[in-house]
């Protein structure tokens, strides 16, 4: 086991490729899945919001047993039930045992989407590279677009979904390999604060004493909450909605459906790494991420004005430009958030930002979606609505962030 903190953030961010295979990997063949099963949109829409539920309630809890158990643990127990979720699922009749196999994805997704996160600020706090260390983290989510949403769309269109998900299975038993041999957590708070150069150790030194409670309802934890309920939203919406839109109402197949799809956060990783560098010229994260919203809400606005018309090739060209802004401004107020408490709520701070969202919008939004398709007969209403809620959650709430004494210190140090 290497103590390099580069190694681990590897290892870290393996696994977070990972956790993309039971939370989108079905996604390419949604109708397929349909037909054979014979599901109702509503009950397509579920496939997604049960995992979202259930993601979002494993990040509250996976926070807390990162802080007192090790990520490394929360990562294995993810990884193994990421293995369950998909061998269920592919053995699935019906609904009601798809449910059961979204259940354990969801416990899957939200162990390592919490855990991975939070051994990377541990290794990396107290280096000034946070904010680096989070945009690194978030470009796995293009890479996990790609292969979920478009190489395992390919299997699956030669193979069958069940096949499909039977082989996602057999890569996510690798990881579980890999990390078990490979990961470490990183050393205590107490440890790093031991070896952290004078000025720094003096400035956590003089903080004053903070409880959980004070530590959640940080100006800058809940706007990065309220921040990432948008975020979440427009990805669950996307991942598990845009293939099926595609194919359905342009005629697309599932593999260039998936290769669209999987634009949002391709694009998203040059965000997610160019934004934390961005910040550091500007020594400015609040700045990085306003622009961000914005973006995100112009975007959100063109696209469903395209759905509505049935200009599906504006709609393509709108995933790039909502995953640059999704991934600018993500990172960077996460990173915010965690540097304005002490280290010891890292852990649970990162689970109320990532697992609040998957609770309310990685739950709400694809039912939703779903739930107006079936009484409509159409996306667009539904996509109205993601559109109003981006306004105010993304383009708004980052107006009133307070940039913490430490990002300057940090932007202006390296």
């Amino acid at each position: 086991m290497s103590n390099n903190r580069w190694t681990q953030l590897s290892v870290a961010y393996l696994a977070l490729v990972g956790a993309f295979l039971p939370y989108v990997g079905w996604s390419p063949s949604l109708g397929a899945i349909s037909e054979d099963l014979g599901l109702s949109y509503a009950q397509a829409g579920g496939i997604s919001s049960v995992a979202g539920l259930v993601a979002g309630l494993m990040i509250l809890v996976g926070g807390v047993l990162a802080s007192r158990w090790g990520s490394k643990n929360v990562i294995v127990a993810g990884l193994a039930a990421g293995v369950v979720a998909q061998v269920v699922f592919a053995m699935s009749d019906g609904f009601e045992m798809i449910v059961v196999a979204r259940v354990f994805a969801g416990l899957a997704v939200g162990f390592l989407w919490v855990a991975t996160y939070t051994m990377a600020v541990e290794w990396f706090r107290g280096s000034k590279q946070t904010g680096r260390a989070v945009g690194i983290m978030m470009s796995g989510d293009g890479v996990g677009a790609v292969l979920s949403l478009v190489v395992f769309s390919l299997v699956m269109a030669a193979f069958g979904w069940r096949m499909g998900l039977g082989v996602q299975a057999i890569c996510l038993s690798a990881v579980l390999v890999i990390v078990l041999f490979v990961s470490k957590n990183a050393p205590s708070a107490r440890d790093e604060h031991d070896r952290l150069d004078g000025p720094t150790a003096d400035r956590l030194a003089v903080r004053p004493p903070e409880s959980t409670v004070r530590a959640v309802l940080n100006r800058n934890v809940l706007l990065a909450t309220i921040f990432w309920i948008g975020g979440v939203g427009l990805f669950s919406t996307i991942a598990s909605w845009m293939p099926a839109v595609l194919v359905e109402n342009a005629g697309f197949s599932e593999s260039i459906a998936g290769l669209v799809t999987s634009m949002f956060s391709i694009a998203g990783m040059a965000a997610a790494f160019g934004g934390p560098i961005l910040a550091e010229r500007l020594d400015s994260k609040k700045r990085v991420v306003l622009v961000g919203g914005t973006v995100t809400t112009i975007a959100v606005a063109a696209m469903t004005l395209c759905i509505a018309t049935d200009n599906y090739f504006l709609v393509a060209l709108c995933m790039p430009l909502l995953g640059l802004g999704v991934y600018a401004g993500e990172p960077l107020i996460l990173a915010e958030a965690v540097e304005s408490v002490r280290d010891e709520y890292s852990g649970v701070v990162n689970g109320i930002v990532l697992g609040v969202p998957w609770i309310v919008s990685g739950f709400a939004y694809p039912y939703i979606l779903g739930m107006v398709k079936d009484a409509t007969g159409s996306f667009t209403g539904g996509f109205v609505a993601v559109t109003v809620s981006t306004i105010v959650l993304c383009a708004v709430s980052p107006l009133f962030i307070k940039e913490t004494e430490s990002s300057t210190v940090d932007n202006g140090s390296e």
